[in-house]
């Protein structure tokens, strides 16, 4: 089975934006010959289509499931008081057939449409055991998994007969109630192989002290290890099981039930979900492609701290070379933990507020790990002056150093004020900051009056 996220962002439903407790799965079909999940997707997707809104397609041609709703959100799909527990999903139907008057259709091929209406209901036994796994729920328990034509009998949805009548005509000798047999098997059996698939990874839990004497063994002194883990503490709270929240509510799944579907490979999307995973709550798609791989290597689970630890001292070595040697020989947990912030973890606010917090989580670090106390290193404090820029585009960037990212904008010509000056790459002068607060600018391309 395949699952590519497809969410109706325009639909008056989805910007409606309200959940629900899942209790319940229900099956449908489009009752129109179109096996083209993405036709239904496009027509769908628009501020002006408020008749539907469905959680998933799945495509007649290849069986792929289309996710068009966040699953814990409330659809429009069943008419009736399902729409407050189930979720709904639609099975797309063989372009062959003919509907000639209300749920009756002739097929100009039936075993085409034989092999596109299997196609689908084979996919759609797969999505529901992955549901039913992912939500806690029993398949044989009553009205748990139903169709819109059982939900219509039960008083939950409108007069619809899908997808019985679609099954009957083609002499399928689907039901129903194979339907749910067959979602209890594979859900049964997904669930042995998890069980047999957990005993085979190990998972190490490292404990703050554990970690700090590991960064310590791998070369970085004390108080680079205190900065580097004051970063850590504010992504993950120190779990290597940690998974963004908003993955949490959007899947109404825990840390461990996400890990566990990741081990055992019955979570395909654990690269491109964009969610932060792990001690430095790695996000963007190619390093935690590189994560799982290194995990694999390992033979460990995705949540391993020390396959985590070692990992993050990797990526340090390989592509952050520069803040591996500033924690190496950092003068302080301020230092060291700046470093981290700005270069390696690059979270989008990266405010003075934020600096001085996460600094003072290294601190407080350092002080139980290290058993001193930090040093803090004061800053002189400095008289602002204004400086003459005569060039149009001086480009501003978010730290003193050519080091640091631009912030997408220049100062153009005129007279700025500066308040602190900071020594850094690609300017002999130093680097000013400027007073309104957009950021760092070269003083080698700027007068001072």
């Amino acid at each position: 089975m395949v699952i590519k996220e497809s969410i109706l962002t325009n639909n008056p439903c989805y910007k409606q934006g309200r959940k629900i407790n899942v209790k319940g799965l229900m099956l449908h079909s489009v009752g129109c010959a179109q096996p083209s999940a993405s036709v239904f997707i496009k027509n769908w997707n628009k501020a002006s289509y408020d008749k539907a809104c469905v959680h998933g397609f799945i495509d007649g041609n290849d069986g792929t499931v289309y996710q068009t709703l966040p699953w814990d959100y409330r659809g429009w799909h069943a008419g009736g008081a399902a729409n407050n527990t189930h979720i709904g999903v639609e099975m797309c139907e063989p372009g062959c057939i003919k509907y000639t008057g209300g749920a009756t259709f002739i097929c100009s091929d039936i075993p085409t449409a034989q092999i596109v209406a299997t196609r689908t209901y084979t996919s759609a036994v797969e999505l529901f055991a992955m549901l039913c796994q992912m939500f806690n729920l029993d398949p044989l328990a009553d009205g748990v998994i139903i169709s819109h034509n059982e939900g219509h009998k039960r008083g939950v949805a409108s007069g619809h007969v899908d997808p019985e009548h679609l099954w009957r005509q083609l002499g399928l000798a689907y039901t129903m109630d194979s339907f749910r047999q067959d979602v209890n098997t594979i859900l049964n059996a997904n669930m042995a192989e998890a069980s047999k698939q957990e005993k085979n990874y190990s998972r190490a839990v490292m404990n703050e002290a554990e970690i700090f004497a590991f960064l310590r063994e791998q070369g970085l002194n004390d108080l680079g290890a205190a900065g580097l883990m004051g970063n850590l503490q504010a992504e993950s709270g120190l779990s290597a099981i940690n998974l963004q929240n908003s993955l949490n509510k959007s899947l109404n799944i825990s840390d461990e039930d996400y890990t566990m579907l990741v081990d055992n490979s019955n979570y395909k999307d654990f690269i491109t979900d964009k969610a932060g995973y792990g001690l430095a709550q790695w996000t963007y798609w190619s390093r935690k492609q590189a994560l799982l791989e290194f995990a694999i290597l390992k033979g460990t689970s995705i949540g391993d701290a020390r396959m985590q630890c070692e990992f993050l001292m990797k990526e340090l070595r390989e592509n952050y070379p520069a803040v591996l040697t500033i924690l190496k020989g950092a003068t302080s947990v301020r230092q060291a933990s700046d470093a981290v912030l700005l270069w390696f973890e690059r979270p989008k606010d990266q405010s003075e507020k934020v600096q001085i917090k996460r600094a003072q989580y290294g601190e407080a670090i350092y002080k139980r790990c290290a058993g001193k106390e930090p040093v803090q290193i004061i800053q002189p404090v400095q008289e602002s002056f204004r400086v003459k820029v005569s060039i149009p585009n001086l480009n501003i960037r978010k730290g003193p150093g050519t080091n640091f990212d631009r912030t997408g904008k220049c100062t153009g010509i005129g007279v700025f004020t500066i308040v602190e000056v900071k020594d850094g790459a690609g300017s002999a002068a130093g680097w000013g900051r400027l007073k309104s607060g957009a950021g760092w600018i070269a003083l080698s391309y700027a007068e001072r009056l």
